[in-house]
């Protein structure tokens, strides 16, 4: 029957529970199976930080070698620790874009694909970042001005964009060394402001 389910138990921070789920989900591996836990169980508050077996912490890649879940404790955490995490990451990304958009102008007459294929990656980046700050920014309390810091860099990159496709190299170089430089610059400083705000608002405990 296709509506038959059946029950599956886990450890949530120590504590059971128990869940129904599809014949669909017959298939799924481990890592799906926590993945529709942490949807159904703890978003938006929580998300899984690590899995333990017998107390000790699981690799990610030895979590699908478990096949009963019972076996399982699913350590949470707030979610706002996880979204701060990913800005961190994107700040990394971010911290050394200045430098490469200036080998970028520097290096574009003389090693066109190289630069080329290094600005592609800059840009590929910079939109990462912006997915990043998109997403998380619904796990957060409200946090004015994001809407707008990524308008500002947007703009920029599309002008940038829009130069590079009418085949204007000169005009889009002199937007990426002053506009999108300064623009990168300000979104940075925007996310350390937020994982400032992230650090110093309450967290939900439980």
């Amino acid at each position: 029957m296709s509506g038959e389910k059946r029950r599956l138990k886990v450890k949530i921070d120590g504590k059971p529970i128990e869940f129904e789920v599809g014949k669909e989900f017959d298939k799924t591996p481990t890592t799906g199976l926590l993945r529709l836990i942490e949807y159904r169980y703890l978003f938006p508050s929580r998300s899984i930080k690590y899995v333990e077996k017998d107390g000790e912490k699981l690799h990610p890649s030895k979590v699908d070698l478990i096949k009963n879940l019972e076996e399982l404790n699913i350590v949470t955490e707030p979610s706002q620790n996880m979204v701060r995490k990913q800005i961190e990451l994107a700040l990394l990304a971010l911290d050394g874009m200045a430098v490469a958009i200036d080998q970028i102008v520097k290096d574009w007459h003389t090693k066109p694909d190289l630069s080329k294929l290094m600005l592609h990656n800059l840009l590929d980046s910079l939109d990462w970042t912006v997915k990043v700050v998109d997403t998380g920014s619904k796990l957060l309390p409200i946090y004015n001005g994001i809407d707008e810091e990524i308008a500002k860099l947007e703009d920029a990159v599309f002008k940038l964009d829009d130069l590079m496709y009418e085949g204007k190299e000169e005009e889009a170089l002199e937007v990426l060394k002053t506009e999108v430089k300064s623009a990168v610059e300000k979104w940075k400083e925007f996310l350390k402001g937020m994982v400032r705000f992230i650090k110093s608002a309450p967290q939900e405990t439980h």
